[in-house]
């Protein structure tokens, strides 16, 4: 598995020139258009989910830790009650697994959104971003029930 962050502005190609082929890839990239130009606002409109697997062809890719900051992330792993929820999205099965399990072993609570195309429902610009929801939370804000 691997967690890589590229720079989308960047991004004629990925630049991983195949390397990461079959490899699981957790996706907490953001494309934002004052720093990326047009390729985020394109990227933006159709969903990260959909539009980073054009970048990462071949890698088993799943949206996750992209909603909750930096500073959250270190402060709120592993806290006492409900844990901080984690949306997680993707195409494969395998790959959801593993990223499912980092999420527990970090101390957040996965909450699985569903395919890449959903990852759209906690991009930037929606309500979760940005927010250390619990999964409750998460859920409700994003439609899903409990």
């Amino acid at each position: 598995m691997e967690t890589i962050r590229i720079k989308t502005g960047h991004q004629g190609h990925s630049g991983t020139d195949g390397f990461l082929s079959a490899k699981v890839v957790l996706d907490t990239c953001n494309p934002e258009p004052g720093r990326d130009g047009n390729m985020a606002v394109a990227a933006r409109a159709k969903g990260t989910g959909v539009a980073s697997p054009e970048y990462l062809p071949g890698v088993r890719l799943v949206r996750a830790f992209n909603t909750v900051g930096s500073a959250a992330l270190r402060s709120e792993a592993h806290r006492a009650g409900d844990k901080v929820a984690v949306p997680l999205a993707a195409d494969d099965d395998a790959a959801l697994k593993i990223a499912i399990q980092l999420v527990q072993d970090a101390g957040f609570e996965p909450v699985v959104v569903g395919p890449l195309a959903r990852a759209k429902d906690f991009d930037s610009g929606t309500p979760v971003m940005g927010k250390a929801l619990t999964a409750a939370e998460l859920r409700r804000a994003l439609g899903m029930g409990s």
